[in-house]
Protein backbone atom coordinates (compact mmCIF):
# COMPACT_ATOMS: atom_id res chain seq x y z
CA UNK A 1 0.00 0.00 0.00
CA UNK A 2 1.18 3.35 -0.75
CA UNK A 3 -1.60 5.46 0.39
CA UNK A 4 -4.10 6.38 3.37
CA UNK A 5 -7.74 6.95 2.58
CA UNK A 6 -9.40 9.00 5.18
CA UNK A 7 -12.66 9.47 6.14
CA UNK A 8 -14.10 11.96 8.23
CA UNK A 9 -17.51 11.97 10.19
CA UNK A 10 -18.87 14.87 11.77
CA UNK A 11 -21.70 14.06 14.31
CA UNK A 12 -19.02 11.36 15.95
CA UNK A 13 -16.37 13.29 15.23
CA UNK A 14 -14.62 10.21 13.91
CA UNK A 15 -11.48 9.69 11.70
CA UNK A 16 -11.91 6.96 9.80
CA UNK A 17 -8.30 6.12 7.71
CA UNK A 18 -7.53 2.46 5.58
CA UNK A 19 -4.47 2.03 3.71
CA UNK A 20 -4.80 1.77 -0.50
CA UNK A 21 -2.35 0.66 -3.11
CA UNK A 22 -2.75 3.76 -5.34
CA UNK A 23 -5.00 7.24 -6.33
CA UNK A 24 -6.78 5.29 -8.92
CA UNK A 25 -10.30 5.35 -9.23
CA UNK A 26 -11.15 1.82 -7.73
CA UNK A 27 -8.42 2.33 -4.98
CA UNK A 28 -10.09 5.71 -3.74
CA UNK A 29 -13.89 3.78 -4.19
CA UNK A 30 -12.71 0.79 -2.70
CA UNK A 31 -11.33 2.81 0.68
CA UNK A 32 -14.48 5.18 0.46
CA UNK A 33 -16.59 1.64 1.14
CA UNK A 34 -14.47 0.11 3.25
CA UNK A 35 -14.84 3.13 5.56
CA UNK A 36 -18.62 3.60 5.11
CA UNK A 37 -19.09 -0.15 5.86
CA UNK A 38 -17.43 0.66 9.05
CA UNK A 39 -19.59 3.81 10.03
CA UNK A 40 -23.02 1.60 8.57
CA UNK A 41 -22.23 -1.43 11.17
CA UNK A 42 -21.73 1.16 14.05
CA UNK A 43 -24.93 2.47 13.03
CA UNK A 44 -24.35 5.51 11.30
CA UNK A 45 -25.80 6.42 8.16
CA UNK A 46 -24.16 8.97 6.38
CA UNK A 47 -26.74 12.03 4.96
CA UNK A 48 -24.57 14.32 2.85
CA UNK A 49 -20.62 14.48 1.96
CA UNK A 50 -18.67 16.98 1.48
CA UNK A 51 -15.92 16.86 -0.90
CA UNK A 52 -12.71 18.41 -2.75
CA UNK A 53 -13.06 19.88 -5.75
CA UNK A 54 -10.81 16.87 -7.45
CA UNK A 55 -13.32 14.35 -7.03
CA UNK A 56 -13.85 12.13 -9.74
CA UNK A 57 -17.34 11.29 -11.23
CA UNK A 58 -17.04 7.54 -9.94
CA UNK A 59 -16.72 8.23 -6.68
CA UNK A 60 -20.05 10.88 -7.09
CA UNK A 61 -21.60 7.98 -8.93
CA UNK A 62 -20.90 5.15 -5.98
CA UNK A 63 -21.94 8.26 -3.39
CA UNK A 64 -24.96 8.41 -5.21
CA UNK A 65 -25.43 4.73 -5.86
CA UNK A 66 -26.06 4.62 -1.89
CA UNK A 67 -28.66 7.55 -1.76
CA UNK A 68 -26.49 9.83 -0.44
CA UNK A 69 -26.09 13.88 -1.16
CA UNK A 70 -22.77 15.48 -1.67
CA UNK A 71 -21.70 18.67 -1.68
CA UNK A 72 -18.15 19.97 -3.89
CA UNK A 73 -16.47 22.56 -1.79
CA UNK A 74 -15.06 25.85 -3.51
CA UNK A 75 -11.34 25.41 -4.50
CA UNK A 76 -8.94 27.39 -2.41
CA UNK A 77 -11.65 27.33 0.32
CA UNK A 78 -10.65 24.87 2.82
CA UNK A 79 -11.99 26.41 6.25
CA UNK A 80 -15.45 25.03 5.20
CA UNK A 81 -14.39 21.52 4.21
CA UNK A 82 -13.48 19.51 7.79
CA UNK A 83 -12.11 16.65 6.63
CA UNK A 84 -9.30 18.91 5.61
CA UNK A 85 -8.73 18.84 9.36
CA UNK A 86 -9.45 15.81 10.18
CA UNK A 87 -6.98 14.51 7.35
CA UNK A 88 -4.23 16.76 8.91
CA UNK A 89 -5.47 15.51 12.71
CA UNK A 90 -4.31 12.05 10.95
CA UNK A 91 -1.36 12.35 9.83
CA UNK A 92 -0.23 14.57 13.02
CA UNK A 93 -1.25 11.15 14.66
CA UNK A 94 0.00 8.31 12.24
CA UNK A 95 3.55 10.49 11.79
CA UNK A 96 4.02 10.77 15.73
CA UNK A 97 2.72 7.04 15.75
CA UNK A 98 5.49 5.82 13.11
CA UNK A 99 8.40 7.86 15.46
CA UNK A 100 7.69 5.85 18.39
CA UNK A 101 8.33 2.43 16.31
CA UNK A 102 11.49 0.45 16.88
CA UNK A 103 14.46 1.75 14.70
CA UNK A 104 14.45 -1.44 13.14
CA UNK A 105 11.23 -1.58 12.32
CA UNK A 106 10.30 -2.63 8.50
CA UNK A 107 8.95 0.65 6.69
CA UNK A 108 7.30 -1.32 4.46
CA UNK A 109 5.07 -2.14 7.07
CA UNK A 110 3.81 0.84 8.17
CA UNK A 111 0.44 -0.06 6.40
CA UNK A 112 -0.07 -2.56 9.66
CA UNK A 113 0.12 0.52 12.20
CA UNK A 114 -2.99 1.94 10.29
CA UNK A 115 -5.90 0.33 12.24
CA UNK A 116 -4.34 0.86 15.88
CA UNK A 117 -3.39 4.66 15.29
CA UNK A 118 -7.30 4.51 14.01
CA UNK A 119 -8.20 3.16 17.35
CA UNK A 120 -6.15 5.46 19.76
CA UNK A 121 -7.04 8.70 17.57
CA UNK A 122 -10.92 8.13 18.01
CA UNK A 123 -9.98 7.14 21.69
CA UNK A 124 -8.83 10.70 22.50
CA UNK A 125 -11.42 12.79 20.67
CA UNK A 126 -14.63 13.59 21.99
CA UNK A 127 -18.16 12.92 20.39
CA UNK A 128 -19.92 15.66 18.93
CA UNK A 129 -23.22 13.95 19.94
CA UNK A 130 -22.39 13.45 23.27
CA UNK A 131 -19.10 15.44 24.35
CA UNK A 132 -18.78 13.05 27.24
CA UNK A 133 -17.54 9.88 24.71
CA UNK A 134 -15.02 9.23 23.17
CA UNK A 135 -15.43 9.40 19.14
CA UNK A 136 -14.43 5.49 19.39
CA UNK A 137 -16.95 4.69 22.15
CA UNK A 138 -19.93 6.16 20.35
CA UNK A 139 -19.21 4.23 17.06
CA UNK A 140 -18.32 0.64 19.22
CA UNK A 141 -19.14 1.30 22.32
CA UNK A 142 -16.32 0.78 25.31
CA UNK A 143 -12.99 -0.46 24.72
CA UNK A 144 -12.15 -3.77 26.24
CA UNK A 145 -8.68 -3.67 26.78
CA UNK A 146 -8.64 -7.38 28.11
CA UNK A 147 -10.26 -8.20 24.95
CA UNK A 148 -7.66 -6.62 22.74
CA UNK A 149 -4.48 -5.09 24.85
CA UNK A 150 -3.11 -2.43 23.24
CA UNK A 151 1.11 -2.16 23.12
CA UNK A 152 3.26 0.35 22.09
CA UNK A 153 3.05 0.02 17.91
CA UNK A 154 6.26 -1.21 16.07
CA UNK A 155 7.83 -2.25 19.47
CA UNK A 156 10.46 -5.01 18.93
CA UNK A 157 9.17 -8.34 20.89
CA UNK A 158 11.50 -11.66 22.48
CA UNK A 159 9.34 -14.74 21.85
CA UNK A 160 10.10 -17.65 23.08
CA UNK A 161 9.05 -21.07 21.63
CA UNK A 162 9.03 -24.12 24.13
CA UNK A 163 11.17 -27.17 21.81
CA UNK A 164 7.89 -29.30 22.21
CA UNK A 165 6.24 -26.72 20.14
CA UNK A 166 8.98 -25.73 17.54
CA UNK A 167 10.17 -27.50 14.69
CA UNK A 168 13.65 -28.76 14.23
Amino acid sequence: NAYVFVLYDYDSNSILAVPIKNRTKSSLIQGFQTCLYDLTRAGIRPIIHRLDNEISKDMIAEIEKHKMNYQIAAPGDHRLNFAERAIQTFKNHFVSTLHGCDPAFPANQWDRLIPQAVITLNMVRPSRINPKLSAYTQLWGIFDFERTPLAPPGCKVVIHERPQERGT
